[in-house]
């Protein structure tokens, strides 16, 4: 027969963590990290006011803001019969997520990253189980100077020295097809400058995936890169520090 059972929540994430090995690492990114994420209003108001110096408030301020929110790449002029590509500066602005405490990388980032580097050394078809150990079972969270707010470790802070990495932004130039024509494109974004670091703890399963994939993924994580732009070389890092604990 059954009985009275009572578990606290402590008692269940030291079950969870005791079962679970951990590797707790540095990267210092060699060149900058980019960001993808849309720009909203506040940020769109930022850049409007640091990157184009327009003056907050006034009319070309505010036109700026609405030719951002507005434009669309499906509105521009087709592609001519020649084929030349008609340059345009298209404002979409990307950023890098923050907080009061500065510039931030999420969980999710970090571990696609992960598995991106893992799947492309082949790691999930030579060791059957390994993608849902990381994927489903594995966990990022900021250790050291990344962890900014203990209540919401899945930001991942970057920084520089003791203080938030600086920021500032590129002008990325590309082009894209759409259903009138091949269209030249330019969009801003934000990137954290080189030198730049980040800090977290990887903790996975014990059984399939050992520390030594670890490394593996590591060493070709750091050619892939992390962050927005990846095919333009931004984001390459190379690790600095790893210190670990396999069960």
């Amino acid at each position: 027969m059954g009985g009275h059972f009572e578990w606290t929540e402590k008692e269940i994430a030291e079950l969870a963590d005791g079962s679970r090995s951990v590797a707790r690492m540095t990267l210092r990114f060699l060149r900058p990290l980019a960001g993808g994420q849309p720009a909203g209003d506040k940020a769109l108001e930022a850049f409007a006011e640091h990157h184009l110096k327009l003056v907050p408030g006034t009319q070309e301020f505010k036109d700026a803001i609405a030719r951002i929110k507005t434009e669309e790449i499906g509105e521009r002029d087709a592609t001519p019969e020649v084929g030349e590509v008609q340059e345009k500066h298209v404002y979409a602005v990307n950023v890098i997520r923050r907080s009061d405490k500065g510039p931030y990388v999420l969980e999710h980032q970090v571990k696609a990253l992960l598995k991106q580097a893992a799947s492309r050394i082949g790691l999930f078809k030579a060791r059957i189980g390994t993608k849902g150990d990381m994927a489903e079972m594995g966990t990022v969270a900021a250790i050291g100077e990344s962890l900014r707010n203990p209540a919401r470790p899945w930001e991942v802070y970057l920084r520089n020295g003791s203080g938030p990495a600086t920021t500032s932004y590129d002008k990325i130039a590309g082009s894209v097809n759409t259903p009138r024509g091949k269209k030249s494109i330019q969009h801003h974004t934000e990137i954290a400058a080189e030198g730049s670091r980040i800090s977290f703890e990887f903790r996975w399963p014990v059984g399939k995936l050992k520390a030594e994939n670890l490394k593996e993924i590591l060493a070709a994580a750091k050619i892939i890169g992390l962050g927005s732009c990846l095919s333009l070389g931004y984001g390459r890092f190379e690790v600095e520090s790893v210190v670990g604990e396999e069960k």
